[in-house]
């Protein structure tokens, strides 16, 4: 009982990570919480037995990781964002064919449709993917935002198809978070902007 406890308390503290980190308007803050929320769920999806899972979010850790240290010094991550995009394709792919099990699509007694929606979720889950890694190979806070916003979006589709209610409300709190960080952070801006029209226009005056 404890142990299956610990499991889930170990998820909630990768979720509460996964949170804060879009409150940040650092690229470094960002991926340091981002890297830790990953970090996490490999450790749940290991004590759970989800391997796949746990590849996939090791390869974002490390992912994140490479691309903090690249921003930090300058350098383009262009490389690194192709690099990275192919691993989780070709990951992707292989976890179609080597995990994907029909008989877990409770939408139909189907075997054909349940293959077509188990491609359609594998895609949306795999193109997830790729949008945190883009998203995460650019330096503006606002944007890794935005594309996380759609990234969120596709994973709220992904666990409602898949009956993963956690799934759901883990995604519905980030995309909530986004929303919340973006607003703080365009307050300050307008108000800089206004600033600066009310600076413009008094000059123009005299």
């Amino acid at each position: 009982m404890f142990f299956e406890v610990l499991i889930q308390v170990i998820g909630f503290t990768a979720i509460a990570f996964n949170l804060i980190a879009v409150q940040f308007n650092t690229h470094g803050k960002i991926i340091a919480f981002k890297t830790i929320g990953s970090s996490l769920f490999c450790l749940q999806y290991l004590l759970l037995g989800a391997y796949t899972g746990m590849v996939m979010d090791l390869i974002g850790s490390i992912r994140n990781i490479v691309f903090a240290q690249t921003v930090k010094k300058g350098k383009p991550t262009k490389n690194y964002i192709i690099f990275f995009s192919i691993l989780t394709l070709v990951l992707g792919v292989l976890s179609i064919i080597l995990t994907w099990d029909v008989s877990s699509i409770k939408w139909t007694d189907s075997v054909r449709l349940a293959t077509v929606i188990m491609i359609i979720v594998s895609i949306i889950s795999i193109i997830a993917k790729l949008l945190t890694t883009v998203a995460y190979g650019i330096k503006n806070p606002h944007l890794i935002r935005i594309i996380n916003l759609f990234s969120c979006s596709l994973w709220v589709v992904y666990n409602f198809i898949v009956f993963s209610l956690a799934g759901v409300i883990n995604e519905i709190m980030s995309i909530t978070s986004i929303i919340i960080a973006e607003i703080r952070f365009r307050k300050p801006k307008a108000k800089t902007e206004e600033l600066i029209e009310e600076n413009t226009t008094n000059e123009v005056v005299e």
